[in-house]
């Protein structure tokens, strides 16, 4: 199913537009750095509400409804009341359900970071089952995904497909780096795909986004270039965490897992997957990497990059039962070139 614009992406449109006037800058951090923060800004009477921009659509404070009329031009205030994006509370407090970050960390050798663009997500605290993510683990993924496409042909991808793609993070900056090309962006999440509507207007990039259990939506076709992945990958295994962030079993590699197996059909010869996921290491065996082992194994492919960006991302989650065998969990990145002669897959979409 295909998703289509609402009341919340012309008044998220029209805040965004607003906020690059303004020259508005946050950098989204982890959830438990945010959680650090807002606690030590709500023991302050006086820092504890937004006085800013950056405090209201940024650190998620609560603010008065005066402060919002300074901040805000009136058309715009109205319009993110309208749609819902702004409400009041029982306390008589505003506050925003979007947060809006910086989609790009500065690089003052990458031209395209340079501009100044912005990604919509989930106000913060991220604890509702469909809530939509973006932080650290994504710049990290963006930095990733924007270095290794050098290795894609010299010929322009005719398709690509971003497979659980959230909000459209990995989509958009391909579409930017690939403007000819066809870009689809399949999530099971409808609340990420419409947010990443408004993200793909605002970058003014041609997403086509679809609600689909992985592939499950596809028709078949023969010019996929570049599959594209960023699959929730923290075990589902007695962790309190939003159901779309949610890996399955095997310490939250089963989705990565998967959506390498059904990705590698669907490629045309000699197509590129990138996946980036973390791989739980052991502790009793911290030289062990399960997700290379699989990788240098996969049916009508070969692996012909592997990378640890990270050697320790989400200790938080070491603490929970279903990590009680993990000394660590690593981010990588891994990019496959299926092998030539292998059949395209042709199951059916709709």
């Amino acid at each position: 199913m295909t998703i289509a614009e609402d009341d919340e992406g012309v008044a998220c449109h029209a805040l965004t537009t607003f906020l690059l006037d303004k020259d508005y800058a946050f950098v989204c951090i982890s959830p438990e750095s945010q959680e650090r923060v807002v606690q030590k800004r709500c023991l302050d009477p006086g820092t504890q509400n937004s006085a800013n921009l950056e405090d209201f659509f940024g650190w998620s404070l609560p603010a008065e409804e005066e402060v919002l009329r300074e901040i805000l031009p009136l058309k715009i205030l109205n319009l993110l009341l309208e749609a819902s994006v702004v409400a009041a509370g029982d306390d008589g407090l505003y506050r925003s359900k979007i947060r809006v970050s910086n989609f790009y960390m500065p690089d003052i050798e990458d031209s395209m970071s340079l501009t100044r663009l912005y990604y919509i997500h989930s106000a913060f605290p991220t604890t509702h089952p469909d809530s939509v993510f973006f932080g650290p683990d994504t710049y990290l993924f963006l930095d990733y995904l924007a270095s290794v496409t050098n290795r894609v042909p010299a010929r322009t991808p005719r398709t690509i497909v971003d497979i659980c793609c959230g909000a459209g993070a990995g989509a958009i900056l391909l579409a930017r780096k690939f403007p000819a090309s066809r870009v689809l962006a399949l999530d099971l999440n409808p609340k990420a795909l419409r947010v990443g509507i408004m993200n793909a207007r605002f970058a003014n990039t041609q997403v086509l986004f679809v609600q689909s259990d992985l592939f499950a939506a596809m028709k078949p076709q023969d010019d996929i270039d570049l599959i594209v992945s960023k699959p929730p990958y923290i075990s589902s295994s007695g962790l309190d965490v939003p159901t779309h962030a949610l890996g399955g079993a095997l310490s939250g590699l089963a989705l990565p897992l998967r959506v390498i197996e059904e990705s590698v059909p669907l490629l045309a010869d000699r197509g590129l997957l990138i996946v980036y996921t973390a791989v739980p290491i052991p502790h009793q065996n911290p030289g062990f990497d399960p997700f290379l082992e699989h990788l240098r194994k996969v049916d009508g492919a070969t692996l012909i990059s592997y990378k640890i960006l990270h050697p320790d991302m989400f200790g938080e989650e070491l603490s929970s039962p279903a990590y009680a065998h993990i000394g660590r969990i690593q981010a990588v990145g891994a990019v496959l070139r299926k092998r030539e002669g292998r059949m395209v897959s042709t199951k059916p979409g709709f």
